[in-house]
């Protein structure tokens, strides 16, 4: 177990030392001001703090998301395209080690990513629109439900959130691990962030739509608002998103285990 924690250690430390993430962060502290400006001039601004949030989380999940499956990709796709794979696999640490530190480092700079845009969202919208305790906010999100009972709904979107970028970044490890080209994985995967949920309206009449995976990805659909599918429901798009969560590690895991690093 010491060694995977030093494995994932050390992939931290090759994220954080490059500028790429270090700019990504700085464009997500500029994002939210530049949100708060250009809304605090709109004809009619958030309310209160919490409506600034619930307004644009889903704008920096998008590009969360878009960040998180760049650094993703390029942690397995980069060490066979620079030929440091091969120096990595003779170390004395099997390479399901070294899949799962580096899928975890991923899923850390992931959410490391979400937390400092949800708390930027508060505070920064808070000096905007002022601050609010969460048992006086009365919020109205996106689909046009009024949320009262604030401070609930609201770590249970953010957790929702949070398993929307774990597949997502997911699907992008599984990518990359496959071809290992980083383009093609983050292509593919920000392809599907967003062509997913139009996919599912498309098809969503047919009974066997309701088990394609964008028509569950988004769980943040059963906390009032309409979901894509008439009668899906939490637990199913739960267990779907297990299923498919598992799958997706196990193909992946399977090919790395088997591949010939030579080729």
């Amino acid at each position: 177990m010491s060694k995977v924690f030093a494995c994932i250690k050390n992939e931290n430390m090759k994220i954080y030392r490059r500028v790429g993430p270090r700019i990504m962060i700085g464009m997500i502290i500029a994002a939210v001001f530049i949100l708060a400006l250009i809304q605090n001039y709109s004809p009619i601004p958030p309310e209160s703090m919490w409506n600034f949030v619930y307004d644009n989380i889903e704008i920096f999940v998008s590009i969360i998301i878009m960040f998180a499956v760049i650094i993703a990709a390029g942690s397995i796709s980069g060490e066979f395209s620079k030929g440091t794979i091969k120096l990595l696999l003779v170390r004395p640490i099997n390479r399901s080690k070294i899949l799962l530190s580096k899928y975890v480092a991923s899923l850390i700079f992931s959410f490391i990513m979400l937390v400092i845009s949800v708390a930027l969202l508060l505070i920064i919208g808070g000096m905007f629109f002022g601050f609010e305790a969460p048992s006086q906010a009365n919020v109205t999100t996106m689909d046009g439900s009024t949320v009262e009972n604030v401070m609930p709904h609201f770590i249970i979107s953010i957790a929702f959130v949070g398993v929307d970028i774990l597949m997502m970044v997911t699907i992008g490890f599984m990518i990359s691990t496959i071809f290992h080209n980083s383009a093609l994985a983050i292509g593919i995967t920000i392809f599907l962030r967003f062509a997913g949920p139009n996919i599912v309206l498309a098809l969503q009449q047919y009974d066997w739509a309701r088990y394609i995976l964008f028509a569950n990805l988004n769980l943040r659909q059963h906390l009032g608002g309409a979901s894509y599918i008439e009668g899906l429901t939490m637990t199913f798009s739960v267990i779907t998103l297990i299923v498919y969560f598992f799958i997706f590690i196990i193909l992946t895991w399977w090919i790395f285990i088997k591949r010939d690093v030579a080729t």
